[in-house]
């Protein structure tokens, strides 16, 4: 039997969600990769490696959708993926740290895009991936069905992610952790609180990642996904295939 489906967004207006979203990642630009750093206790860049290691040893253009500051594009560029490199943000603020932290704009293709109306040709990429953003989006599955048309049949698609904590014996730590500890933090390091909380309430409100498999499928990828845990759980990384 199927799993009901849960809204990954507020029950406001998608354009309104998107509009709170950005403004919120622009308060947070500047601190965004100390935080994510932090927070994981370094585990952030294994999980970066992780994906890029999956990547297609021949795939040759790669796109990194909800990109951030492009932390995960570059791991994969300096890991030997791909030839031509894009990354692509809705948050222009995250664009520009990624420039002055990271060279990202000397370094990839940038665009201020968002993931649900990507201004690129159908069929342009043979991978795209996303690191802990897809979840943000106002519309899921719009997002994914632009995915899926910018990508090669045959392409991979790579997710990084937080979904929703299913019950366990990781259930109670985990939300004690995201509820308590990185909001704490936040504050203290960050000097916003209130976008950290964000994080345990978007994972509430988000798929678990069978639900987030059967979306793929449904959206024109292969069935059953490939699904790695990382880190007891805490994240997924989801490898899916366009069809055809």
């Amino acid at each position: 039997m199927k799993e009901e489906m849960v809204e990954n967004t507020t029950r406001q207006d998608a354009q309104v969600h998107d509009r709170q979203i950005r403004d919120m990642f622009t308060g947070i630009a500047g601190v965004y990769d100390r935080m994510n750093g932090i927070l994981s206790l370094g585990m952030d860049a294994r999980w970066r490696r992780r994906l890029a290691a999956a990547i297609d040893a021949d795939a040759s253009d790669l796109l990194d959708v909800c990109c951030g500051t492009g932390e995960l594009l570059l791991t994969a560029q300096k890991m030997g993926r791909g030839r031509r490199h894009v990354a692509a943000d809705f948050c222009e603020a995250m664009i520009r740290a990624g420039a002055s932290d990271h060279e990202l704009h000397r370094r990839a293709a940038v665009a201020v895009a968002d993931t649900q109306a990507l201004p690129f040709a159908s069929s342009s990429f043979d991978v795209v991936m996303s690191g802990f953003g897809l979840r943000n989006l106002g519309d899921l599955r719009r997002g994914i069905v632009e995915i899926h048309r910018v990508l090669r049949p045959g392409g991979q698609l790579l997710v990084l992610e937080f979904f929703r904590v299913r019950r366990g014996a990781l259930a109670a730590p985990v939300s004690a952790y995201l509820g308590r500890v990185v909001p704490w933090v936040g504050r203290l390091v960050g000097k916003d609180s209130s976008a950290y909380g964000y994080l345990p309430r978007s994972m509430g409100q988000f798929l678990s990642v069978a639900e987030f498999g059967q979306l793929l499928v449904e959206c024109g990828f292969q069935e059953e996904p490939r699904v790695e845990s990382q880190t007891l759980g805490i994240a997924h990384l989801v490898v899916a295939r366009r069809a055809g």
